[in-house]
């Protein structure tokens, strides 16, 4: 990866492109489905300085159905702390009718009354049905529900994926995409550097506050600043009840390890596939071959995990053609 981002410039121009983006298109809300992580919780805050700057509100919700309860419990209070309206809608029970249905149709179930008559586990248990698949439908279930809302209120739905998961095919297509992306090119250990700096920022605003008589500013400030630390502090998972972490999917130790073999690898500007005839994984480029960037990477963190997550990369292709709107690296990266 390339120097360490000024996380200032990246923030102001984040929240500067978003503006003009929303402005030039006449578009009325954002609408941000909240999980508590740190990718949602980045662009709430992102959001919210871009409602301050144009009017524009940030209606935020959180959509449990299997979620953990620490990540429920930072969603609330991120959302709480940034969103112009914010709303909790558990999600369940369209979870699992929706569930009940697919089951029916593809015929799991036959010779019963209705989906109340199962509970959720019995039908994602059944014979066929994959982690995945169930946790597809979950995020499909929520954005159903924030479109609904971007409709009405004639606004668009923000998407929170990070570099990282967008070319580890961490999303679901027609799921946890949405119509614009603040943060689609910083990778995952860039959103955790960005976070850390809001949540020294707001901390500074507190002060500042502070220092000038303004309490319930300085309290407001205060929970910004709670609310990102809290986020920070989770375990990232994919919010689907599919793993317990996404780096145990790929068995990698931390971010840093994994966006060091991707950022290596993949040229944001054109990347090419990279299978040989036989079908086995190839280097991404022939000027790695040569200087031997492949075999360095695999001495520093291990052949498996480097395969590991190549593989998932490759895997993935086809959802990268599905992408929603962006704002490139070359906006805010250091000169």
């Amino acid at each position: 990866m390339k120097e360490e981002l000024n996380y200032e410039k990246v923030f102001n121009t984040l929240v500067d492109k978003t503006a003009e983006y929303l402005t030039k298109n006449n578009l009325k809300a954002m609408v941000l489905g909240i999980s508590g992580g740190i990718d949602s919780t980045v662009v709430a805050t992102i959001c919210h300085e871009v409602s301050k700057k144009t009017g524009i509100p940030l209606i935020g919700r959180s959509l449990p159905i299997k979620n953990k309860s620490d990540e429920f419990d930072v969603s609330k209070l991120v959302g709480e702390a940034f969103c112009d309206e914010f709303k909790v809608f558990n999600l369940s029970s369209s979870y699992k009718s929706v569930l009940f249905d697919l089951c029916a149709d593809t015929g799991l179930i036959k010779d019963c009354k209705g989906y109340d008559w199962y509970w959720v586990s019995d039908l994602e248990e059944l014979a066929g049905r994959t982690p995945i698949a169930n946790g597809n439908i979950q995020a499909r279930c929520r954005m159903i529900h924030l479109y609904d809302i971007a409709s009405i209120r004639k606004g668009l739905v923000m998407s929170t994926d990070n570099q990282t998961e967008y070319q580890l095919g961490f999303w679901t297509i027609h799921g946890d995409v949405g119509d614009f992306d603040p943060i689609q090119d910083l990778w995952k250990t860039e959103v955790y550097g960005l976070a850390n700096y809001l949540q020294d920022h707001y901390k500074s605003k507190a002060l500042e506050a502070l220092r000038n008589d303004y309490k319930e500013t300085c309290d407001n400030y205060k929970v910004m600043s709670c609310a990102i630390y809290n986020s920070c502090k989770l375990v990232p998972t994919d919010g689907l009840g599919i793993s317990n972490s996404d780096l145990g999917q790929i068995g990698a130790k931390d971010y840093a390890t994994v966006d060091d073999i991707l950022s290596r690898f993949i040229p944001f500007e054109d990347f090419r596939k990279s299978y040989d005839s036989a079908g086995q994984i190839m280097h991404p480029h022939d000027e790695m071959a040569e200087s031997d960037c492949w075999s360095r990477l695999c001495a520093k963190h291990g052949e498996d995990v480097v395969n590991k997550v190549w593989s998932r990369h490759l895997a993935s292709e086809f959802k990268r053609k599905k992408a929603p709107i962006y704002i490139p690296r070359k906006e805010y990266e250091n000169d």
